[in-house]
């Protein structure tokens, strides 16, 4: 235990440091609800009907000229051909047997690196968010700085997810002397690994939104009430055309890709090296589907991160994963802009 404390006495202390602010933020959240004050129901946590979107309203949109109601007219007639496409895949895959093509996997074989080092990678890149919120809080103060809440969280969120890759390519290729490939990060088959993803993600499309539906529907008998969701509010808020083409690309794009990297590259490759592959699936998309949504969409984004572990343990590659994840959130992003254009 002593060598072990000796060991590891810097991420002991930023685990102490971490528990400590959180802690006295959990205090300060305390007293400010004992004093009453009430926030603001936001519009993520707000039905259709509160927002004041009705099926009359949606059908006007759809049938102006706007540019937009065009885009998303040809986008609902694609998005059922897919959903058909879907079903036809699926119906085949059951009668007939029929596996997505899948490619051989490369670099097989253990990684060098532990769950210890995902830990300590983990509680760096929290470290460094809240030392990085404290320091901007001084700076904004101390300066009379304000660049605005949504411009923050944007700035802040990319500087963590560039540290998350940094911690990672630390602990993978620095500290265990391990390539890219061990990775999962790879340019050979990448056309069939793309083509891999999509194929394997229309095949579960119908499960997503069955999943999404029976959560919503059994949360609403059950009188729950989502949390606001930041990145929502974000999309809704943000009128600047610059900001919400940065957004866009950075929740599309660069935001997957180095989640792909962080779970199933790094992560996923610990666990399944210690505890074996079906419980390195379950509890790496458990993990991911905690940090991404609430209750609402926790079993359909873990489906999701179950599809992506599965991608990745068969192909060896995090191009077809990736591709999942891009072409996921970007659907989001665009349901996200359909409502935003329909309360216009």
């Amino acid at each position: 235990m002593i060598d072990f404390i000796r060991r590891e006495k810097i991420y002991i202390l930023i685990l102490f440091f971490i528990l400590a602010l959180n802690l006295f933020n959990l205090g300060r959240g305390e007293r400010k609800h004992v004093e009453g004050k009430q926030e603001k129901k936001t519009v993520s946590s707000m039905t259709f009907n509160e927002i004041g979107i009705t099926e009359q309203k949606v059908r006007d949109y759809i049938a102006s000229g706007r540019i937009s109601a065009r885009f998303f007219r040809y986008g609902f007639i694609a998005g059922i051909f897919i959903f058909l496409l879907s079903l036809i895949v699926n119906i085949k895959f059951i009668l007939l047997g029929k596996r997505p093509v899948i490619n051989a996997p490369a670099c097989r074989g253990p990684v060098s690196w532990s769950i210890c080092d995902v830990i300590r990678a983990t509680l760096t890149i929290i470290f460094f968010a809240y030392v990085l919120a404290i320091a901007e809080n001084f700076i904004f103060m101390a300066y009379h700085i304000y660049i605005g809440t949504n411009s923050l969280m944007m700035l802040n969120t990319f500087i963590i997810d560039m540290v998350a890759a940094i911690m990672v390519f630390y602990f993978a290729v620095v500290k265990n002397k391990e390539g890219l490939c061990a990775l999962g990060i790879r340019s050979r088959s990448f056309l069939k690994d793309v083509f891999s993803g999509i194929t394997a993600y229309i095949m579960i499309l119908p499960f997503l939104l069955a999943v999404l539906l029976l959560s919503v529907i059994v949360l609403n008998l059950l009188g729950y009430e989502p949390p606001p969701q930041p990145v929502f509010e974000v999309f809704m808020e943000e009128k600047r055309f610059n900001m919400l083409f940065f957004l866009v690309i950075f929740v599309s794009i660069v935001g997957p890709v180095i989640e792909e990297i962080f779970f199933r590259g790094f992560m996923y490759g610990a666990i399944k090296k210690r505890f074996g592959v079906i419980t390195a699936v379950l509890l790496s998309a458990s993990l991911f589907s905690l940090l991404h949504t609430n209750v609402v969409g926790f079993l359909p984004i873990m489906i999701l991160g179950v599809l992506l572990a599965y991608l990745y343990e068969t192909t060896g590659s995090l191009v077809s994963s990736m591709a999942v994840h891009i072409i996921h959130n970007s659907v989001m992003v665009s349901l996200v802009f359909f409502i935003k254009e329909v309360m216009a």
